[in-house]
């Protein structure tokens, strides 16, 4: 049977406006974002007199069975092994913040991150909105996409697994009850994860992340939220 031409024309017009669509940048600021791009990370060493910079600046770092060494600098400095963390997406949102690896002294010892800024310390993922709004920060529609992955690479950071973000979406899903406004999909080495993120009473920070795999719930994240000094 033959097509009337019309009928053509109207099909080749909607595949044509779908193109449209799916490369616009409207269409990247709207319900979808699903460009796959890997993140890249570095890390170096930090020297000894860097690590004893930081020791000295924040002293809760050590703890009382390593206060009697703390003036032996080179010891201090192995023991912490201080590893500093290059994160493109961190560095274009947080550009004076300097971001470490450090371990506890559990047994065994447990990798932790953190951020420094001036003269502030920041434990990551918790610190995350702290460090948001002592930057003068907050979550908008334009920019809640960039710094949901931004706070998956400092949630999932600890052993820096590989991650590539597959798809990005708004949502008005509801887990147990919450209602959340961004999945994020990503791969990391070992499998495909969802992240959830709710926003706060005023919308300006995330309030609960919620992570669940292939064979459901990971981990969920309250990270505390905070208010910009007042104006005097």
């Amino acid at each position: 049977m033959k097509t009337h031409p019309r009928h053509t024309r109207a099909r080749l017009a909607v595949a044509a406006l779908l193109v449209l669509l799916a490369f616009s940048p409207a269409a990247a600021r709207g319900r979808n974002t699903s460009k796959r791009k890997e993140v890249k990370v570095t890390t170096r060493h930090v020297t000894t007199s860097e690590a004893t910079d930081i020791l000295r600046r924040f002293p809760a770092l050590v703890p009382d069975f390593l206060v009697s060494r703390k003036d032996d600098t080179a010891y201090m400095a192995g023991t912490f092994g201080f590893v500093e963390v290059t994160i493109a997406p961190l560095a274009r949102i947080f550009p004076t913040a300097r971001f470490y690896r450090g371990h506890n002294f559990n047994s065994p010892p447990y990798p932790y991150l953190m951020a420094i800024e001036g003269s502030k310390r920041y434990p990551m993922p918790y610190g995350f909105n702290h460090l948001l709004i002592d930057n003068g920060l907050k979550v908008t529609d334009k920019n809640i996409i960039e710094l949901a992955k931004a706070f998956v690479t400092v949630a999932i950071g600890e052993g820096f697994p590989k991650v590539t973000f597959l798809q990005a979406t708004r949502t008005k899903q509801v887990i147990s009850g919450r209602p959340y406004s961004v999945r994020l999909e990503i791969r990391t080495d070992e499998q495909t994860e969802e992240w959830f993120f709710s926003l706060s009473y005023w919308h300006d920070q995330f309030v609960t992340v919620y992570r669940r795999g292939p064979h459901g719930y990971i981990d969920s994240y309250d990270p505390p939220t905070h208010r910009p000094p007042s104006k005097q």
